[in-house]
């Protein structure tokens, strides 16, 4: 199974910069995506906006100039799951989840720190939690996929000794992902792989965190269950193809996908 996770900005200018053609060469099972800042209806028939051969699954914003997550599935899924269940938190499309046999697959963005609704960002990750609890009690596994709005160390930032007090490397920022790490039990599928060596998925522009300069981050995650990540085979972020200021995120599993019969 491979699944290919990127932040898109804006689904309509990520295939106008080649997304698709890219995507149908890349022999991907699985592809998340978010940020897709669209209307579902105005492209889940339009061959120009997915990959021959996958299904589109969308779960749009309230405006369609921010948010909205997607999964695109070679596979059909027993089950499309859209949303947390509280209005406040799913208004701008931040989760949707897809169920197989013994795995589900999140595409989900989080509100990032440094975000205008930042503010819905406690709330967002009070409820992810409670569902990160739930699901221990699920008989199946997990892939979270996403631009989670944190650089876990100081080796996923290229000019760290910038950033100590910039939103997205504040120590509570950090004790998140550590959390999901740690008490969720929860496993960085690039880490996994590649446990010390620097890797950046997004590349910010002067003055979007306030700074000049800020150099490059690596947010975008995919967090997969302890059973999953004994299963990784390959990980990495394809750095000679960018949409806008982010690239994909690659990672291979020893897994084969098949509709869930829960």
């Amino acid at each position: 199974m491979r699944i290919i996770s990127l932040r898109c900005n804006g689904l309509v200018s990520a295939v106008k910069q080649g997304l698709v053609d890219w995507l149908s060469s890349k022999d991907a099972d699985i592809i998340c995506l978010q940020d897709v800042r669209v209307r579902e209806y105005k492209v889940i028939k339009d061959l120009r906006f997915c990959p021959e051969g996958f299904t589109p699954f969308y779960f749009e914003g309230e405006s369609e100039t921010k948010g909205g997550v997607a999964i695109w599935t070679r596979h059909t899924p027993k089950a499309v799951m859209r949303g947390l269940g509280s209005y406040q938190l799913d208004r701008n499309g931040r989760y949707i989840q897809a169920d197989f046999e013994k795995v589900s697959i999140v595409s989900v963005l989080p509100p990032a720190p440094w975000e205008t609704d930042a503010a819905d960002r406690p709330e967002f990750i009070e409820a992810f939690a409670a569902w990160l609890r739930k699901i221990r009690k699920k008989r199946r596994h997990f892939v979270f996929c996403g631009d989670f709005g944190v650089a876990p160390r100081t080796l996923d930032l290229e000019k760290w000794h910038k950033h100590n007090n910039t939103p997205g490397f504040s120590q509570e920022d950090r004790n998140w992902i550590d959390t999901l790490l740690t008490d969720s039990g929860y496993v960085d599928a690039f880490r996994a792989v590649f446990a010390n060596e620097p890797a950046y998925s997004w590349f910010p522009s002067n003055g979007v965190l306030g700074i000049d300069d800020p150099g490059a981050w690596r947010t975008d995650l995919q967090l997969v269950s302890p059973e999953i990540s004994k299963r990784i085979l390959t990980s990495a972020y394809v750095s000679k193809r960018p949409f806008d200021d982010r690239v994909p995120l690659v990672v291979d599993y020893d897994i084969e996908l098949t509709p869930t019969t829960d």
